[in-house]
């Protein structure tokens, strides 16, 4: 079995591609010894030929931005109570409150956007702010926690990203990532493919039974590393190749302190796209189901099983009576290809197995104790993914201004406003007079409470301060 070390894992929000690394590698080659110096010289001149000009960053990154949106997030996060056993959380009723951040990318003219499940797992309402600056306001179609894939909607006609063919990625591509870390929004940094295949046991084991009281789908992890410079904030975000296509979605760094530290990890896009097409389709994803447990090769498997080379998917447990089971694979085989594609490690089996279709029939080539033969399964099927609860947007119902209000002689008073709130951000203050709201006068809470309940949309408050001359305008979008 493979080596499985203790690394430090975290998922944030985002992942952006960072460190031009191509003199650094010319610099590798120049200070090789070869005994064929004009073939070392030629290698050289080849990839310096190969080096992208400034106008292919600027014009894949120019052809992507349309399409790529920052995430804001709001719900009610959990009360922590402290117990003899340890915190415990619990729900609360408290206040809708902002979670967090990330980005996404619209990859259909309707408006379908594809982020990270944990960008937006617990998020009670969303919102997009496109590369125009324009605000929409959000809906999550549906999640799938097996592969931290997400998929948002909104109202309207937009630029769609187009989406690529990761199987093609090779180490040492160049490739761009695109989201909003740290706040810094609709960001690209470069930086390459430093290797594809990652597997990072980063992604939590789904515990609940899925509807029809099956085990819920196993994590998939097939990660492409980058050399990026990752922040919080860039999850979900579009990894592009410099054709303009999106080849990955940014999902997670390794870094003993949350901020770029090295290298960052994407989901294919081929898993992703088939992720998000199910989630919209269906609600949920349906992969096929073999019925073992697997590891990766090393020498010493190499050596028991008789391989001429450490490679394959060694199987160490079969499920009695699952697929694996029924067709005669037995603990022992070291799995090497699918449908006549070879697989050397586990992420690669996996990654070919999600994209093979729930129930259907697979050929494994098998290498049972340095005897290699083909097996016929009938793959099984297994679900994952969560359809969030709907809840109303501000858009369907009468507008909540997140204040509250007092009348004296005729005028209106802001007396208190919620914290956190989008009319706080706004910079709505206690003791602020109320003039005008949607261009109509306020003289009572009466006044202020029709145009309220008329409001759909966005509010355009006119205050007066205590401490300025004068009249103000304070627009914002209630949550």
């Amino acid at each position: 079995m493979a080596d499985r070390r203790q690394r430090a894992w975290r998922r944030v929000p985002g992942i952006v591609a960072g460190g031009l690394v191509l003199t650094l590698t010319l610099g590798t080659c120049i200070g090789e010894e070869s005994s064929d110096g004009e073939g070392t010289q030629l290698a050289i001149r080849e990839a310096a030929a190969q080096t992208p000009s400034a106008d292919a960053f600027q014009s894949a990154a120019a052809a992507l931005l349309p399409s790529v949106v920052f995430v804001q997030t709001e719900g009610r996060a959990p009360n922590v109570v402290m117990t003899p056993f340890g915190p415990m959380r619990r729900s609360t009723d408290g206040p809708i409150q902002p979670m967090g951040s990330g980005s996404g990318v619209i990859f259909t003219e309707d408006g379908y956007i594809m982020t990270n499940n944990h960008v937006v797992r617990q998020a009670e309402r969303v919102t997009v702010t496109l590369h125009d600056r324009r605000q929409l306001e959000a809906r999550v179609v549906a999640r799938d926690p097996a592969t931290d894939i997400a998929v948002l909607k909104v109202d309207g006609r937009f630029p769609a990203a187009p989406l690529g063919n990761s199987d093609n990625l090779r180490q040492g591509q160049w490739v761009l990532a695109l989201g909003s870390p740290l706040g810094l929004q609709f960001t690209v940094t470069a930086g390459i493919v430093s290797a594809t295949g990652r597997s990072l046991n980063i992604i939590e084991p789904t515990q609940q039974p899925t509807s029809s009281g099956e085990a819920p789908a196993s994590p998939l992890e097939d990660f492409i590393q980058t050399d990026a410079a990752i922040n919080p904030g860039n999850s979900g975000g579009p990894l592009i190749d410099l054709s303009g296509s999106v080849i990955g979605i940014n999902t997670a760094i390794a870094s003993p302190t949350g901020v770029y530290a090295g290298y960052g990890f994407a989901v294919p896009i081929n898993i992703a796209r088939r992720v998000a097409e199910q989630l919209i389709q269906y609600g949920e994803v349906r992969r096929p189901y073999l019925g073992v447990l697997l590891g990766d090769v090393d020498q010493t498997d190499a050596e028991v099983y008789r391989l001429d080379t450490p490679r394959g998917a060694e199987v160490s447990f079969v499920e009695e009576g699952g697929p694996a089971a029924r067709a005669g694979i037995q603990i022992g085989d070291v799995i090497v290809g699918v449908n006549g594609s070879s697989v050397s490690t586990v992420p690669e089996l996996n990654a070919q197995l999600a994209l093979l279709d729930a129930g259907s029939r697979a050929t494994f080539q098998v290498i049972r104790y340095g005897e290699e033969r083909q097996v016929a399964v009938d793959l099984g099927t297994r679900t994952s993914g969560v359809v969030p609860e709907r809840t109303p947007t501000p858009s369907e119902g009468p507008a909540s201004a997140g204040i509250a209000v007092t009348q004296q002689n005729g005028r209106v008073y802001i007396t208190g406003v919620q914290s956190y709130s989008a009319a706080a951000r706004a910079g709505l203050r206690r003791g602020q007079q109320i003039v005008r709201v949607n261009r109509q006068e306020i003289n009572s809470v009466a006044d202020l409470q029709a145009v309220l309940r008329d409001a759909t949309g966005a509010l355009s408050f006119v205050v007066r301060s205590p401490e300025l001359p004068g009249e103000f305008i304070i627009n914002y979008r209630p949550r």
